[in-house]
């Protein structure tokens, strides 16, 4: 019995350290995120530390005036290195948002699948502390991708709908389980070599029939693998949010 007691005892402390050290990892990852210096019109590279106390790198830009709170643009690159995120960010994103006023964070895949416990856990925590530290307007936060991207923003779309206001999946095919709760604005084009549109279209209806609010945007000019000519298909996305945030 005793012998079972200090075993008892010496679990509980253990327990109580692992706690103070994933504290200690959490206070962290916010300590290096609240020290993002607000350059406004300039992209900043930057090394952040998710809630397990792993860095990584993303890519983020500010908008000119913050009074007002400001929407978030989470962006999910499409697959490719440990630099992929830059040129994604600055070809793509950046200009598809540029006249929305938004702060936009397009963080490392890690070569990985969005869909990784690792880039969960990153994608929440950034939506967390942006949330806390650059006074984002948590009603206007808006998850988007290409490929790999728009794959895991229809997952983040289907399984953390609480985090999001609407979703922007580009070029991806994803087989929707279950109603989507948020809205959804889905660009592809029509001669995609990898996802076909046809089998697209087909997830994005079923999903529909579910109940899911889906706009699907089909371009006849374009294939897969050239993201950045997408830019003036994402822009026209800006309007579809400002209807849903009811912008006048």
């Amino acid at each position: 019995m005793r012998s079972a007691s200090i075993i008892l005892l010496f679990m509980i402390g253990s327990m109580g350290i692992h706690n103070i050290q994933c504290q200690e990892i959490g206070n962290k990852a916010e300590k290096v995120f609240s020290k993002i210096k607000y350059r406004p019109n300039k992209v900043q590279d930057i090394t952040l530390t998710n809630d397990y106390g792993k860095r990584y790198k993303a890519r983020v830009s500010f908008p000119e005036n913050l009074h007002d709170k400001p929407p978030l643009i989470v962006a999910l690159h499409y697959a490719g290195n440990y630099g992929t995120y830059k040129d994604f960010h600055d070809c793509l994103v950046a200009p598809g948002f540029k006249t929305l006023n938004a702060i936009i964070i397009s963080p490392e895949g890690e070569e990985q699948l969005w869909t990784t416990e690792n880039n969960i856990e990153k994608v929440r925590s950034i939506v967390h502390m942006a949330s806390k530290y650059w006074n984002i307007d948590q009603n206007k936060v808006v998850i988007m991708g290409y490929s790999n991207g728009g794959n895991g923003s229809w997952f983040f779309a289907e399984h953390y709908p609480e985090l999001f206001s609407a979703a922007i999946p580009m070029a991806s095919s994803y087989p929707l389980k279950s109603k989507i709760i948020i809205p959804v604005y889905a660009i592809h084009g029509a001669k995609d070599e990898l996802f076909l549109v046809s089998k697209t279209e087909k997830h994005i209806n079923n999903s529909i029939k579910k109940g899911s609010n889906i706009t699907f945007i089909k371009n006849e000019r374009l294939s897969h693998f050239e993201a950045c000519a997408y830019s003036k298909e994402l822009k026209k996305s800006t309007k579809w949010l400002q209807n849903i945030w009811n912008i006048k």
